[in-house]
């Protein structure tokens, strides 16, 4: 399930990889949900994703937000309680926002790809 496409060499060096980062603006609310959103970024090209399963941290109810720009249509699910799904288009610069009011470690998943894209840890 965790496998991932091999390409060709050609279409292998062609590919961007996923690039993923956090961020948020550093203040601690205790888990009130008053700090910045925690950012997750992400671009999928070529058909492959890269890396998988980097970690996230979160405050409980602190606002995530996903940009993701990508060139093939997906669904990027969030194993959380309820479950969070995120209906990923063949476009560029999309958003999606969502929170977690449970602590714990949470996998986003791609559908398509059937990999981890991120753990989210929520404290």
């Amino acid at each position: 399930m965790r496998s991932v496409r091999h390409l060709g060499v050609a279409t292998a060096a062609a590919a961007l990889a996923l690039s993923l980062t956090a961020c948020s603006d550093g203040e601690s609310d205790g888990g009130s949900g008053s700090a910045g959103p925690v950012t997750i970024e992400g671009s999928v090209e070529g058909g492959e994703i890269s890396p998988s399963g980097e970690t996230v941290e979160a405050a409980t109810g602190q606002e995530v937000e996903l940009l993701v720009s990508s060139d093939i249509e997906d669904e990027f699910h969030l194993h959380s309680e309820p479950e969070q799904v995120f209906d990923v288009k063949a476009a560029e610069d999309q958003r999606f926002s969502f929170s977690i009011d449970s602590p714990g470690t949470y996998e986003m998943e791609s559908h398509h790809h059937e990999v981890v894209i991120v753990k989210l840890q929520v404290d």
